[in-house]
């Protein structure tokens, strides 16, 4: 695996792009998001360390969405050949990366669910819920703060909301003692009156 690194807000792999390399993500976060036709964009996953960027695009043979650098990063890369054939993979790397696209589409489903029929607050508080749980369970976590380096658009683009609203809905949080903000550092004050107030059930980050 070769590592290379990439710059915020910087391109990984482009919409409609033949890869020729797998991604893993080393350090840093990533997204995938699709882009409309003017230039709008719908972040559709947010990927912390260890995940893999562009496993579907690798195994398909073309990318039907982009992945970007949501801070600086650090990639590893695979041949693509290594893992687009899974008749070629031995049985554990098998195993992994079938637990890996189980757990990430059980994560879309979610998101999917946060946009179409939860309100602005419960969007947020979920999203916020879910990030702390996946960012512990990758060790990044100190007590109840960790590092999210996101702008308010990117925001936007995940929730499928407004700037202003996004900023409005962080207010209400901090002012109600949910959490903190302070430079790219979320801290959840009160993780089990978020998790209500959200409806956060944890299980679908557990399903592979």
């Amino acid at each position: 695996m070769r590592e290379r690194t990439v710059e915020a807000r910087s391109d990984v792999l482009r919409q409609g792009e033949v890869p020729s390399v797998a991604h893993v993500l080393l350090h840093g976060h990533t997204c995938r998001y699709r882009l409309l036709s003017d230039g709008r964009r719908q972040i559709t996953a947010v990927l912390l360390p260890g995940d893999m960027c562009d496993l579907e695009a690798v195994m398909r043979g073309r990318a039907d969405y982009g992945v970007g650098a949501l801070t600086t990063c650090i990639l590893g890369e695979i041949p693509a050949e290594r893992v687009a054939d899974p008749t070629t993979l031995d049985p554990e790397m098998s195993r992994a990366l079938w637990r890996r696209l189980l757990r990430d589409e059980a994560i879309s489903r979610e998101w999917l669910v946060r946009i179409g029929r939860r309100t602005a607050l419960e969007r947020v508080a979920h999203l916020l819920c879910e990030l702390r749980v996946r960012v512990d369970a990758i060790g990044l976590a100190v007590a109840e703060e960790f590092d999210m380096q996101f702008t308010q658009v990117e925001f936007a683009d995940i929730l499928g909301m407004s700037t202003g609203h996004i900023d409005r809905v962080l207010q209400q949080l901090c002012r109600t003692g949910l959490i903190a903000l302070s430079r790219g550092v979320i801290t959840v004050l009160d993780m089990p009156t978020m998790e209500m107030v959200a409806g956060f059930d944890p299980s679908y980050l557990r399903a592979a």
